[in-house]
């Protein structure tokens, strides 16, 4: 089967002078990065490593790290890119969980990986080469292209974004990357038009900027632009100067961008053609609100996990503004199979019935790097259980209901928080919301709502309180309601409300 050091084959062969990357400051072509990616491969091999190892990546949004995967896999090895807001703890544990000997470090972070270094908690000797001279000295090897690769090869090691303690290192195969990519042509048009430029807003260290953005472009020989931060105007910036046709952004980047006007610019109006959004919640208003301010756009939501490879339902644009399904993450993808099983017997539940996400398909983890146990805790006969859990209708669409382990136990009965959260995204005056358990002496747990009140509109929590028993059951509306500005609600790098840190800013 195919792997990624094919795919770079086959750019250098087929489209060697089409530009493949560009992050502000640097562009490649295919072929220049080909050359790159041989060479870096060769560099690795003088410093010892081997088909099989992993190479750690210290880096940001730039060309840095697009070679340095590619050079990773021309020489067999795992690219392990770690989250550059990591603190020194959390870096020292990514270095040591995953066993890297050599760690690749981009412009800016030297302070960090220092700290690590001088800390001596690391488990063994790790070698540092720095962007620059001496990353230059290692790209004067003659290029290495013949390094056997097989389908089944680790081919990088990406941490999920666990909410309590240390994250874990999912390894995906270069099998399991390529049928996501196959995945994101085939179902959503990513890199899947003549000239695709797709512009990458997200962290690379996460699944859906490296894997559903950057490789599906790569794959089919197009190209990517690459963003350091998100900034609603230079967003804007960049699609009307390279000529941008598609991006994914959370939701709560597309209410920024509305709430900034920034699709309605020339940019938007003219090449742009998908809007992809997931990770959160986007609701009717929402859509609405982008297809006024850019009514030629497609619009796709998507909904995965990093053990997943990472994606495994889609909702399609022809679906995108049915009001029956509004709330629904979709269905499969071409080459993923779902089932929704109960929490404890692990059988089949009807549709309209509460089950836990399963998950088959080639583009599944191999596994936790170096966690036997917790591998064999989800994947189970070659089913991936994804602790999330869904409803299915009688047409297929899933809705997403929680997190089992979010599932909030209030006076005897269960409390999805999820289902609150996405009525309330269609109040007017609500730009976020996250609904927590807090826990209680009287329910065991208390239901609790934090709200971002969008700008310039208002609105009291009696009213909130109204909404949402006029639609819910009485035990689901939340005891206590804050609210806050639109900027008040914590959020990781991949733009998704940390529910642990709000418990801690609200003093629950």
């Amino acid at each position: 089967m195919f792997t990624l050091v094919d795919a770079i084959r086959r750019n250098e062969r087929l489209v060697p002078h089409r530009e493949a990357i560009f992050d502000g400051t640097r562009r490649l072509t295919h072929g220049e990065l080909a050359d790159r990616a041989w060479r870096i491969a060769a560099g690795l091999r003088s410093l010892g490593v081997q088909p099989g190892d992993t190479v750690g990546v210290l880096a940001g949004n730039t060309v840095f790290s697009i070679e340095t995967f590619l050079g990773i896999a021309a020489a067999g090895a795992a690219f392990v890119p770690y989250n550059w807001r990591w603190a020194t703890e959390e870096l020292n544990h990514g270095i040591n969980e995953t066993g890297a000997k050599v760690v690749l470090v981009g412009d800016g972070f030297d302070g960090a990986i220092a700290e690590v270094l001088s800390g001596g908690a690391l488990s063994g000797p790790v070698t540092v080469v720095h962007e620059g001279d001496e990353f230059d000295h290692l790209l004067r090897s003659e290029p290495l292209t013949g390094v056997p690769v097989g389908p089944s090869d680790a081919a990088c090691i990406l941490f999920t974004g666990g909410t309590t303690g240390f994250s874990k290192g999912v390894v995906l195969s270069h099998s399991a990357i390529l049928t996501n990519a196959v995945n994101e042509i085939a179902d959503c048009r990513i890199g899947g038009r003549a000239h695709d430029r797709g512009l990458v807003v997200t962290p690379l260290f996460h699944s859906a900027a490296l894997l559903c953005w950057f490789l599906p472009h790569y794959v089919t020989g197009n190209s990517s632009v690459l963003v350091h931060k998100f900034v609603e105007e230079e967003i804007a910036d960049l699609v009307a100067r390279e000529s941008i046709t598609n991006m994914f952004l959370v939701p709560n980047m597309i209410r920024r961008m509305l709430k900034a006007g920034s699709f309605d610019t020339a940019g938007f109006r003219t090449h742009f053609k998908a809007l992809h959004s997931g990770a959160g919640l986007l609701r009717m208003p929402d859509k609405l609100a982008v297809t006024e301010q850019i009514p030629d756009v497609d619009m796709f939501f998507r909904y995965g996990l990093t053990e997943a490879g990472p994606m495994v339902t889609r909702l399609q644009p022809h679906d995108m503004l049915r009001p029956e399904i509004d709330g629904s993450i979709g269905t499969e993808y071409l080459l993923t199979e779902v089932e929704l099983r109960d929490v404890f017997d692990e059988v089949p539940v009807a549709p309209g019935e509460i089950g836990e996400i399963c998950v088959r398909g080639p583009n599944l983890m191999t596994g936790y790097y170096g966690r036997p146990d917790a591998t064999a805790e989800v994947l189970r006969n070659g089913w991936l259980r994804t602790g999330d859990l869904a409803v299915r209708d009688e047409q297929g669409y899933l809705f997403f209901r929680d997190r089992a382990k979010d599932m909030i136990k209030t006076g005897g009965e269960n409390v999805y928080s999820s289902e609150i959260e996405q009525l309330l995204h269609t109040h007017p005056a609500v730009m976020e919301a996250a609904v927590i358990g807090v826990p209680s002496e009287e329910w065991d747990e208390e239901v609790r709502a934090v709200i971002a009140v969008r700008p310039g509109l208002s609105v009291t929590e009696p009213e909130i309180t109204g909404f949402l028993r006029a639609r819910l059951a009485g035990y689901k509306v939340p005891k206590l309601i804050a609210l806050v500005g639109p900027d008040a609600l914590p959020i990781n790098p991949s733009g998704k409300i940390v529910k642990t840190n709000l418990r801690t800013t609200m003093g629950w």
